[in-house]
């Protein structure tokens, strides 16, 4: 019975979308994430790196958590599509590293959460737990830019249209960054 749902619906009631690798680079939703993502990123530096006043680190505080929940909707829906179409080359060295950097990703969320609810700040368990929250954090962006770059280079190589790879490929990055300095540019405009 199992199988003959896995058969019908896919992975977990997912079918796997029937489109080809440009197509998917040009996904809304791997926008979405991926320019949320960026965001929490750029927001989560600025509190690393930037000194600032408790008020406005207070602010900064809250848009990056604001921004790192509002994406982790679409980051586990496009997780799920995703890991449905790719589950059959598990194997292969892009998408390991992406195995990884899903898990970094959870790890991240997990530090992420207790440093904005119960933990006080400036206490021994408060640090520690930020610095794994930091670890866990700029881990994911290395390994999810390493998988990435390892998808990107192997859609590039086995599109039969290199121009429309080409082009898909720069739409992702570039809508992602608009994405993300677009929300950067309006923490600061408000902070």
């Amino acid at each position: 019975m199992l199988a003959r749902m896995k058969q019908r619906n896919g992975w977990l009631g997912v079918t796997p979308q029937k489109t080809n690798a440009s197509q998917r680079w040009r996904s809304p939703l791997l926008l979405a994430t991926l320019g949320g993502l960026l965001f929490a990123l750029l927001s989560g530096a600025t509190l690393l790196f930037v000194p600032m006043r408790p008020v406005r680190r207070d602010y900064w505080v809250l848009a990056h958590w604001i921004g790192a929940l509002a994406t982790i909707a679409p980051y586990a829906l496009y997780q799920l599509r995703h890991y449905a179409r790719v589950r059959p080359f598990v194997l292969r060295a892009p998408y390991r590293v992406g195995i990884h950097a899903f898990f970094m990703i959870c790890g991240t969320l997990l530090t992420g959460l207790p440093l904005v609810t119960p933990l006080v700040a400036g206490t021994r368990l408060y640090t520690i737990v930020d610095l794994a929250h930091i670890f866990f954090g700029f881990v994911f962006v290395l390994l999810v830019s390493a998988h990435l770059a390892l998808v990107g280079a192997y859609t590039l190589a086995q599109e039969p249209n290199a121009a429309a790879a080409r082009s898909a490929v720069r739409h992702a990055l570039i809508g992602m960054s608009l994405i993300a300095l677009a929300l950067l540019y309006a923490t600061i405009r408000s902070s």
